[in-house]
């Protein structure tokens, strides 16, 4: 898979050269924002980047080596990733699956209001204009269709969510993180009369959260807990720190797991199996995604100590 991207970044040279230029001018300060107002799915940061020895830049793969973030056009809103970043705070408001429901532990150290099972009361906490949480997080299973009806999140459908309504996500100081399969695809809602692109990170950004984390693709329930314990632990760890930046570090640091160059393994041995297992949490770690301002930040409420008499 990992060869196969990097065939495909090859004939993406044009591209690949615009973005060094870019490296070689800003260095680590460097801000990407993709603006992808089509439903291709191109995984665009696992593109390769290749390396420039007179600019100092090393080869590598797109999101483990540039701060970047995903943006679609959010029509209502009228919003875009270019304002003013969003800082922010307060407690955190949790989803989960009873499948899933291990991700509370993720959260121990923070002030925490978690529903398991249905998500209606999840979804009727959302109403309140007073909620107050720095964090809106759903570990749960998505479904992915070619119309609304069809992508759902928790068994609810887009169109019932869409319906929903939202004033806790209205003052953009909330962000919302998806831990769900698919979560973060758009569909094409021509079907529906609009020549629109819609999706859960397009709703959750048009009822004004202050940004979006959700994925691509499929990660098993196992592999999900364990890249999003290490991805909120990251972006929790330093409250200052951007959100797009932290996601670049947790990219970065799946990527060193890999030994350099890959060597090529006799197909059905043990390491052969062991290899694939570590390239898949590469492509896992790359399937969260991050739409909203490069800059913006989270900083949750930590939970008071008890004190022992």
């Amino acid at each position: 898979m990992l060869l196969g991207l990097a065939e495909w970044s090859q004939g993406q040279d044009p591209l690949v050269r615009w973005i060094n230029v870019l490296r070689a001018r800003h260095g680590a300060e460097l801000q990407l924002v993709i603006w992808d107002d089509t439903d291709y799915d191109i995984p665009w940061e696992l593109l390769h980047l290749t390396d420039h020895q007179e600019h100092g830049l090393v080869a590598g793969i797109l999101g483990a080596l540039v701060t970047v973030v995903r943006w679609t056009t959010v029509r209502e809103a009228g919003t875009t990733p270019f304002g003013t970043p969003a800082s922010c705070a307060g407690h955190v408001l949790g989803y989960y699956a009873e499948q899933m429901r291990r991700d509370v532990e993720v959260f121990e150290e923070y002030v925490h209001r978690a529903h398991i099972g249905t998500p209606r009361t999840f979804l009727t906490e959302l109403t309140r204009p007073d909620l107050g949480a720095g964090l809106v997080y759903m570990g749960c299973h998505a479904e992915y269709g070619a119309r609304a009806h069809e992508v759902r999140i928790a068994s609810v459908s887009w169109s019932d969510l869409n319906r929903q309504a939202m004033p806790a996500l209205r003052d953009g100081s909330t962000l919302v993180c998806l831990n769900a399969c698919e979560s973060g695809r758009l569909f094409d809602n021509r079907g529906r009369g609009e020549n629109a692109l819609r999706g859960f990170a397009e709703l959750f950004l048009r009822k004004g959260a202050g940004g979006c984390i959700a994925t691509s693709g499929k990660v098993g329930d196992d592999i999900a807990h364990l890249l999003i314990k290490e991805l909120v632990g990251r972006v929790c760890a330093d409250p200052d720190l951007p959100v797009a930046r932290a996601l670049r570090e947790f990219r970065a640091s799946a990527v060193a797991r890999l030994p350099d160059p890959l060597s090529w393994l006799d197909v059905g041995s043990r390491a052969y199996t062991e290899r694939q297992q570590e390239i898949l949490l590469v492509l896992y770690s790359f399937m969260f995604l991050y739409f909203g301002h490069p800059l913006t930040t989270l900083r949750l409420r930590v939970r008071a100590q008890e004190v022992r008499a």
